[in-house]
């Protein structure tokens, strides 16, 4: 918890998770009812991070 708290784990990563914009969520939709293992965030305002 204190690595992640820290910034020296990126947790996005470690649980295979794709951030995605407003715009792609329809395809990402369609991509994950196509069966597509893969997790997507909606980040509407591009405020997460993504080092």
């Amino acid at each position: 918890m204190m690595a992640i708290l820290y910034g020296k784990i990126e947790i996005a990563k470690a649980v295979n998770v794709t951030i995605i914009t407003l715009d792609e969520a329809a395809q990402a939709y369609k991509d994950f009812d196509d069966g597509a293992a893969k997790k997507f965030v909606i980040d509407p305002h591009q405020s997460i991070s993504q080092n």
